[in-house]
């Protein structure tokens, strides 16, 4: 579960991002990108671009940015089950009435033959599992890209909870505000069909970035470059992703989630 990957960022993490697919790979693990895993900040924005920060110093960064993230993730193709789009790849829809993101999508499926998803700004995803006695158990996720400024006090805590009173979801999952949170154990009151009343566990959780700002306070030095963060009195960003693993407990064939930050 991974979000706001800022392909085309000069600061991008790279090797975090690496790090990261290449422990899904060992895991075998499936990839959810929720949003943001293009910059595409262009030169018209006056709000938020600077030459310093832009990867490519061309006149085509639509297509320098998916393409850089084409090639990278070729790699990890078969283990990515949806990409969706976050403000970055909105932005370019609005002003250019151009999807990045179904460009990108279409491009690795038509290459890999693989069935990559479309995963919109925000909706659902629908797990199912089978226990040895054929009965279904589900795992829903709600999950939107994000809205606002960065939560450097919150961590994003006030927008989970929002989305947790208002969706019906085991886990609700959002990027956007580039720090990293997990509510692992919150918990909300159910009744059976069979009159039941029943506590049902669930989870929240925000997915950090993939970008290195550090190195960019010097102005003294060389190449010196303004950081968006740095201007805005934001805070140092988190980094990174967060794993989900699940498994049937045997005893009542119910979903034992575990997370790993």
């Amino acid at each position: 579960m991974c979000s706001d990957l800022h392909f085309g960022n000069k600061g991008q993490n790279r090797k975090a991002l690496k790090k990261d697919f290449d422990l899904a790979r060992e895991r075998n693990a499936n990839i959810y990108i929720n949003g943001d895993w293009g910059e595409f900040i262009m030169s018209g924005d006056r709000k938020r671009y600077n030459p310093g920060s832009d990867a490519y110093g061309t006149d085509n960064n639509i297509n320098m940015t998916i393409n850089d993230a084409f090639d990278f993730l070729s790699d990890y193709v078969d283990l990515i089950r949806f990409i969706g789009c976050g403000n970055h790849e909105t932005s370019v829809q609005k002003f250019n009435n151009f999807d990045p993101t179904q460009q990108l999508i279409y491009s690795l499926n038509k290459t890999h033959k693989t069935q990559i998803q479309h995963g919109q700004y925000c909706g659902f995803v629908l797990l199912k599992y089978h226990d040895k006695e054929q009965r279904v158990r589900t795992f829903k996720i709600f999950y939107n890209h994000g809205q606002g400024g960065t939560a450097e006090i919150s961590k994003g805590a006030i927008d989970i909870n929002r989305h947790m009173s208002t969706k019906n979801a085991d886990l609700v999952w959002i990027g956007h505000k580039h720090t990293k949170l997990l509510l692992p154990s919150e918990y909300i009151l159910e009744i059976s069909q069979n009159g039941e009343i029943y506590e049902r566990e669930r989870s929240g959780m925000v997915t950090a970035s993939y970008i290195n700002i550090s190195g960019h306070y010097d102005a003294m030095k060389q190449g010196y470059k303004i950081n968006y963060g740095e201007e805005k009195m934001r805070g140092l960003q988190s980094t990174g992703g967060i794993f989900m693993k699940h498994s049937l407990d045997n005893g009542n064939s119910e979903i034992v989630r575990r997370f790993e930050l």
